[in-house]
């Protein structure tokens, strides 16, 4: 729905953000590998699953852990600022485990998350400095921790395995090339809404008005942009949902080309274009909530410099 608008901002991020780009092979179910793990004097959990989610600024992990004491799950969430965040007691944040924090901290290092984590442990201050890496072929991630308050100093480095197949952003793969079956209308005027939008570290536009027209098989999008990196522009996208390609203009006279299906409920674009001699795969996930009201674009990229997502809101006029 807004493919020149992304597609300048890929540019952007690729080059000035291309450790956070990176990230994303943190994304996916990893479980633990305690054999080829350390946990110097700490008691190793008998087994443990890690889900993690980085969308654009936002770290995301869901922990379950056994060990002889039983099993336990809890969830950590900060963004990726480098800025420090009290936790008030009543946060669900603030509980990991049996801990309760009362500050958390979250950046990136090169290709890697920090979080630092801090609590009060009868009445001494304990700091956990965890350090989330993953290998080049995003099979392994690498947790190190180190641990330190007046009574404790001491490090563990917990080796996990990536589940085949897993991928926490990855999009529902489509059942056919073109899902038989009644779907909605998109038709109509439809408006940005930059606070309910994620736009992955992106300046936004200043405001972005969609217009669409669906004449089945035929849709058009004409996207009115104002602000943002490459100031005012209009743009228009023709396609047809019958899996035929279609063709239309792209950034610097680049061509973009493109399919398109219904899936179930769901209007999925698949289109590629190149810019500045890399090639770029996008995927347009379209969903219309119940009421008609809103209109949901999950953008998934791809090129050889790294894969992210995009999440763009608009509200119907």
């Amino acid at each position: 729905m807004h493919r020149k608008f992304l597609v300048v901002c890929f540019s952007i991020a690729a080059l000035a953000l291309p450790a956070l780009a990176q990230t994303s092979n943190l994304n996916g179910t990893w479980k633990l590998n305690v054999s080829k793990s350390s946990f110097g004097s700490f008691p190793p959990p008998a087994g443990e699953t890690n889900t993690i989610t980085v969308t654009g600024s936002d770290f995301k992990e869901q922990v379950t852990s056994s060990s002889a004491q039983g099993s336990q799950t809890y969830a950590r969430g900060c963004a990726l600022d480098g800025k420090e965040v009290v936790l008030a007691a009543d946060d669900p944040r603030a509980h990991i485990g049996a801990v309760t924090l009362s500050k958390i901290q979250c950046s990136l290092q090169g290709n890697s998350v920090v979080v630092l984590e801090t609590a009060n442990l009868r009445g001494t201050e304990l700091t956990d400095k965890l350090t989330f890496s993953p290998s080049d072929d995003g099979k392994t991630m690498t947790m190190d921790s180190h641990i330190a308050s007046a009574t404790i100093n001491g490090d563990r480095k917990m080796v996990y395995d990536k589940q085949e197949g897993s991928s926490a952003t990855a999009a529902p793969a489509a059942s056919s090339a073109a899902s038989s079956g009644p779907h909605p209308d998109l038709s109509g005027t439809w408006e940005l809404s930059l606070s309910k939008s994620n736009f992955f570290q992106i300046p936004p536009p200043a405001s972005q008005t969609d217009t669409i027209v669906e004449h089945d098989p035929a849709i058009d999008i004409t996207a009115d942009q104002k602000g943002g990196m490459m100031g005012d522009t209009n743009t228009k996208e023709s396609f047809t949902t019958d899996g035929k390609e279609s063709t239309w203009p792209g950034m610097g006279g680049a061509t973009v080309s493109g399919t398109a299906h219904w899936d179930g409920s769901a209007l999925v674009v698949d289109s590629k274009t190149s810019f500045q001699g890399a090639d770029v795969k996008i995927k347009d996930t379209f969903t219309l909530s119940a009421d008609g009201k809103t209109l949901t674009d999950v953008t998934h990229i791809e090129s050889g410099m790294g894969d992210f997502d995009m999440n763009t809101v608009y509200d119907k006029q």
